[in-house]
């Protein structure tokens, strides 16, 4: 494991001061015991409330070394003459030393059985999870990218006047070997060989480095989108810096998987405690177990430990196409990163916190009951082999209707032997909800028919047939109960948006339609084009609604006028006229006929054929006194009904 040691001191803004309605002022510790003069410069972090300004580093004759864009900060090389001038400015948030690093280590055999791992006998023709796709970098001295034994995607190095990102020192190498030694009968084999391997190097070849480069590295990994950093490093001293950077990337999905420490006293007293940045709540803080699963006295303990691993003489690759065995919480990290990559395959849909419940709780009791200070949770474990059984399809589906266009579809739940995640559900082939926890979903929609379908995902991420209903949205008008006769079919009229009602929420089925009104309907249900427009009828403005309908319906032959060459649109359509427009504008899917006898219906006229032909598909009947009665108006009622049948009939 690498040790964050300070060699300055720091400087510090009070944690009340950084409210904005307090005027910012600066501490600075006590001289270090290095020979420090006001004019030597120094390496700093400097935090800003907005966007760094760059310019007052260099008006005060400082350097920049890098920007650290997470936090609206810029670690520079400073004077502390300038430093202390540079606290006075209203535009700095915090300033402190960035802190120096030194590299410790001790040593391990893996016990990956004692994880959970499942034994090749044990697996028998299944398959296991190897962290296929899940990116995970190796936050230290770099990774030896020639080594027989690893494959790596890529990497960047933020150590000065060292751009490769290739080990100088092995300990990197050793931690990647343990999370991702390949499975070619070579050396040894990872506990997930499939990971997307990134080196991140931050410490240089004696396994030194500064604060503001291991934010560097969590800053590249997120916006590399990485899913995992292995932090085998520690730092004895908090910075507000750092935990600044570590709480944004953890937001953002990143898990930080930091050591715990080591200790050179083998009698614990409170200095064992868990060293930085492993001690923030962000970050999944490791501790070591021995081959006995005992806590070895050199492992960091605290309230702050959340999970064991095995940390005592552990073999692993090294430098030079080497292995190595070695000792430290640096060695029981990379066991959990590895496992968190499980997981993360596993359970790829859990959130940030879902997925680290979920291992906390899987986790090996050890020690005292519950979580403690030597183990915390426990020793983790590997995932259960994969869930590959979907689970039921959702049942019972049903819908309705209310005011405003809002459709309430409830269901029931499915059965699987995983927790169910959620489910999700699909508007007309469309994902309208992901993983909604509930047996209930309100939508808005406009009238329409609409395919819903329903299906449910559990936690490993399988999804199951999907259920299905056909919904019908339409309006609801105070005048059409559903008891009436014509409800279904202005129902249907109104949800293909063929006819709609008034302004006070009245459909008014009783109410005689005019001609133009009728025209509409029938352009509507043809979906041609109403926009107004002059018609060659001189009683139809370009100004009238349905100017647009008669236009492209008497072009296509599809509608008339009278002989004096006018339209009449405001006088009511008879039931003989319905009847005749309906049967130019659509085919019947039913050909054969059987004559009806109307005794008001004869040969000549105009609309017998029609007449015939619709009475015969059941669209068009008569009056119980045997007529027809072409000449009498149609009602709104009666041209939804006309419609519906028609519509289905020639469909």
């Amino acid at each position: 494991m690498l040790n964050f040691t300070s060699k300055l001191g720091a400087v510090f803004i009070s944690a009340s001061l950084l409210a904005s309605s307090f005027s910012i002022q600066h501490t600075f510790a006590a001289e270090s015991q290095q020979n420090e003069t006001n004019t030597t410069k120094q390496s700093y972090i400097i935090g800003f409330n907005s966007q760094p300004d760059e310019n007052l580093i260099t008006q005060l004759g400082g350097t920049i070394n890098s920007r650290l864009q997470s936090i609206h900060a810029l670690s520079v090389s400073l004077t502390k003459d300038a430093a202390e001038r540079l606290a006075q400015y209203p535009s700095i948030k915090f300033i402190e030393h960035d802190k120096p690093v030194e590299m410790e280590e001790q040593s391990i055999d893996p016990k990956i059985y004692e994880l959970n791992y499942p034994k090749p006998e044990e697996l028998g023709t299944e398959s296991y999870f190897t962290g296929q796709d899940i990116k995970v970098g190796v936050l230290d001295t770099g990774i030896d990218t020639t080594h027989e034994d690893l494959t790596v995607s890529g990497g960047v190095s933020f150590v000065p006047d060292t751009p490769s990102y290739t080990d100088d020192n092995g300990h990197g190498t050793h931690v990647a070997g343990i999370i991702a030694a390949q499975n070619n009968n070579v050396g040894i084999r990872g506990l997930a060989p499939n990971v997307k391997l990134y080196s991140i190097k931050v410490l240089d070849e004696d396994g030194l480095g500064q604060y503001s480069q291991i934010i560097d590295g969590i800053e590249w990994a997120t916006q590399q989108g990485l899913h995992i950093v292995n932090l085998s490093l520690t730092g004895k001293e908090s910075s507000y810096a750092l935990k600044l950077a570590v709480d944004e990337a953890y937001k953002k999905g990143l898990y930080i998987i930091a050591a715990s420490g080591n200790h050179s006293n083998n009698t614990f007293n409170e200095d064992q405690s868990v060293y930085y940045p492993a001690k923030y709540e962000s970050v999944i803080a490791v501790g070591a177990v021995d081959q006995y699963n005992k806590h070895p006295k050199f492992s960091g303990s605290g309230p702050e430990l959340e999970l064991v691993a095995p940390g005592v003489d552990i073999y692993s690759t090294y430098m030079n196409n080497t292995y190595e065995t070695l000792t430290g919480t640096s060695m029981a990290t990379p066991y959990v990163t590895a496992i968190y990559a499980l997981y993360k395959e596993a359970f790829p849909l859990l959130t940030t916190a879902e997925l680290r419940n979920k291992i906390q709780q899987r986790a090996k009791d050890l020690g005292a009951a519950g979580r403690d200070v030597n183990y915390g949770f426990g020793m983790i474990q590997a995932p259960e082999l994969p869930d590959t059984t979907p689970p039921t399809k959702p049942g019972n589906i049903s819908y309705k209707l209310s005011s405003g266009g809002k459709v309430t579809l409830t269901w029931t739940a499915s059965q699987d032997h995983s927790p169910i995640l959620g489910y999700n559900v699909y508007r007309n082939g469309e994902e309208i909800k992901n993983l909604l926890y509930s047996f209930q979903l309100n939508d808005t929609v406009k009238p329409g028919y609409y395919n819903y379908e329903i299906s449910a995902v559990d936690e490993a991420g399988n999804e199951s047939q999907k259920s299905a209903i056909k919904v019908r949205a339409h309006q609801l008008f105070s005048d059409v109960p559903t008891s009436k006769w014509f409800s279904e079919y202005i129902f249907d009229v109104n949800a293909r948006n063929i006819a709609g009602g008034y302004p006070d929420g009245k459909f008014y089925p009783e109410k005689p339609i005019p001609r133009g009104e009728a025209i509409t309907m029938i352009g509507r249900a043809l979906k041609l084009d109403g926009t107004p427009r002059l018609t060659t009828f001189p009683d139809v403005t370009e100004k009238y609604f349905a100017s647009g309908y008669i236009a492209v319906m008497a072009q296509n032959n599809l509608v008339t006028g009278y002989p004096d060459g006018s339209f009449k649109p405001t006088n009511t359509i008879t039931r003989a006229e319905v009847v005749t427009l309906l049967n130019r504008a659509f085919t019947l899917n039913t050909q054969s006929r059987t004559t009806k006898k109307f005794s008001d219906v004869t040969r000549d006229l105009y609309a017998y054929e029609a007449i015939q032909k619709f009475a015969s598909a059941s669209i068009a009947t008569g009056y119980n006194d045997g007529t027809f009665q072409p000449n009498k108006p149609v009602t709104r009622a009666e041209m939804a009904a006309f419609f519906s049948k028609t519509i289905k009939e020639s469909n």
